[in-house]
């Protein structure tokens, strides 16, 4: 089958076929959002059915991704997704748009103005810039156990919104967690895909 171009389509169309016929797959980077329980995957579908492009964003070793902007009930969300190839959508993030990136749903925070953060280096996956903040949650993973670090200091990518952490503060982690510094416990839900999949047969 010869692979669509979405430049022949209206781009929200395209992704819209796409998600109408399950043709999408999600990357590791939209399923840690979706792990935090920020989104969902009914979020990022009502997105690419009903939003909008905000953004185009060329690479010149890869396909042009696009920022879709959209509603799913009444949460503000952001989809960042390219053609995966062979007619495939690949969702590379998702996220609700906020501080310090976003000053609101379709407006990024004024660069030059007194309310951005200087910008302290570039996005290793996109080229996007870095600016400093505190992490509310962030997930930590030590040696198969997961820890949730609250009021992390990080850089976060204004572009696509990967986060970073400092060796230091990574390393002042891992001694507080071998001291088993903890300021309280969360439930956390498993899930076994294979079995329950079976069940539900």
């Amino acid at each position: 089958m010869q692979s669509e171009d979405i430049t022949e389509y209206r781009e929200m169309e395209w992704f819209g076929r796409r998600v109408n016929e399950l043709r999408y797959t999600l990357s590791e980077h939209a399923l840690r959002f979706m792990v935090a329980g920020a989104i969902s995957v009914k979020d990022i579908e009502a997105v690419l059915l009903t939003g909008r492009v905000l953004e185009e964003r060329r690479n010149p070793i890869r396909t042009p991704s696009y920022l879709v902007y959209g509603t799913s009930g009444e949460k503000n969300v952001h989809v960042v997704c390219a053609n995966g190839g062979d007619n495939w959508l690949v969702i590379l993030f998702a996220y609700v748009p906020a501080l310090p990136v976003w000053s609101s749903p379709t407006q990024r925070r004024n660069r030059g103005g007194e309310t951005m953060t200087d910008h302290v280096g570039t996005c290793f996956f996109c080229g996007g810039a870095l600016e400093e903040i505190i992490a509310g949650n962030y997930d930590y993973r030590l040696e198969g156990q997961m820890y949730v670090i609250k009021r992390l200091p990080a850089t976060l990518c204004a572009q696509c919104g990967e986060k970073y952490i400092r060796a230091d503060v990574a390393k002042n982690i891992d001694a507080l967690i071998s001291e088993k510094t903890f300021s309280g416990t969360e439930t956390v839900h498993v899930v076994d895909y294979e079995l329950e999949k079976d069940l539900m047969l």
